[in-house]
């Protein structure tokens, strides 16, 4: 993939519109991450969450101890409740697919993204998402603690 590809996926997964420049700057400041083999892992249950994973084409699990795995593809923001929290990975996230295409946004990076007022709302769009997985997992009466 080159510079002028991620770009054009950043484009396509944005809900919004946002200027070249921004999108330079994301592409500039982030680091592209692939990952060519089915079950290679993002996040290892425990690991300090430093930044996370933008998935650009492909899709991962988020592996839950005796639950159903929790897909996540195009758009979703790998990590990202972990890494606002500055915790840990709850669970283990693996490549689910042949490939996967990603860029990693560390804190440098999300501090230049959070200034955009229309990227904060994707963020918490994203954690939304997240914390509406994990909810869905629970048991009927564990539900009410979320």
């Amino acid at each position: 993939m080159t510079f002028l590809n991620i770009e054009h996926r950043i484009r396509e997964i944005l809900p919004f519109q946002v200027s070249d420049f921004v999108i330079e700057e994301i592409a500039l400041q982030s680091s592209f991450i692939p990952f060519m083999e089915k079950g290679e892992i993002l996040f290892k249950k425990g690991d300090p969450v430093l930044g996370f994973y933008w998935i650009l084409k492909g899709e991962v699990e988020i592996l839950v101890p005796n639950k159903r795995p929790i897909p996540l593809g195009l758009g979703s923001m790998v990590g990202l409740d972990s890494f606002l929290e500055e915790g840990a990975s709850p669970f283990e996230v693996v490549n689910s697919k042949n490939y996967l295409d990603c860029l990693f946004i560390d804190r440098r990076c999300y501090e230049k993204m959070s200034a955009h007022r229309d990227f904060n709302r994707y963020m918490n769009y994203m954690v939304m998402n997240c914390l509406k997985s994990y909810r869905d997992l629970l048991l009927p009466e564990e539900k009410m603690f979320l």
